[in-house]
């Protein structure tokens, strides 16, 4: 570990061309340099960056903590922006409007937080489906002039991404996704909706994207502040 002034980072050589610096979400800072660079190059370098690195650095201290989520009777989830309780159904049914803020699930009583882990995601797969799917559908129909290619929904699990798109018309999304306010899954389905007229980002992708929702870039940067808090 080295340090500049205030700021402390680690090094990594490799055979890359350029000097990099990355400042990750938990307040470290790593400098990707070229083997031959010399350790004054550097630090020339991160004091010519050093005004960026340091609020990078205010930035991510601001965040909130990341919510680690319980699975137990009785602890919050997100749903579509809305924080709901994990209550269990069992004598009741599981027909219960969401209006009353819980997360029906049979049998939670006595189980252990794997098992209703594993009863969680089942639930929230159904529901994700069911609503990126009318959301897809939604979209597609205001979509209709630009003459979409066919395409259908699928959900998974993803660590790094809210969506994906095919070339097959096969649009992926994060179960995740279903966390968040609906103006920030419509962005998303937006996004992947207009991958299947371009699939590169570049100015013809983000000139549908503002054409069809002129908000994205808000809803962006929303659910990239939210993603800390769910």
């Amino acid at each position: 570990m080295s340090s500049l002034e205030s700021i402390e980072y680690s090094l990594v050589l490799s055979k890359r061309k350029t000097i990099a610096i990355i400042v990750k979400p938990d307040q470290t800072v790593e400098v990707r340099a070229p083997r031959r660079v010399s350790k004054k190059e550097i630090e020339s370098f991160l004091q010519l960056k050093q005004s960026w690195v340091l609020a990078k650095l205010r930035e991510f201290s601001l965040r909130p903590n990341t919510h680690e989520p319980k699975f137990q009777e009785g602890e919050s989830h997100y749903f579509l922006g809305e924080s709901h309780r994990i209550v269990d159904t069992s004598d009741i049914g599981i027909s219960i409007d969401f209006d009353q803020a819980i997360i029906p699930l049979r049998s939670v009583r006595g189980a252990t937080m794997d098992q209703i882990e594993k009863k969680f995601d089942r639930w929230y797969r159904k529901e994700a489906l069911a609503l990126f799917t009318e959301r897809h559908d939604y979209w597609r129909e205001q979509m209709a002039h630009l003459s979409l290619p066919d395409s259908y929904v699928a959900v998974r699990k993803m660590k790094r991404r809210w969506g994906s798109c095919t070339s097959k018309g096969k649009i992926t999304f994060s179960t995740a996704l279903a966390k968040y306010p609906l103006t920030c899954i419509d962005a998303v389905v937006v996004h992947e909706l207009c991958h299947l007229l371009e699939f590169s980002h570049n100015k013809r992708f983000y000139q549908f994207m503002s054409h069809v929702y002129p908000d994205w870039k808000a809803c962006d940067k929303q659910l990239q502040t939210l993603s800390w808090q769910y």
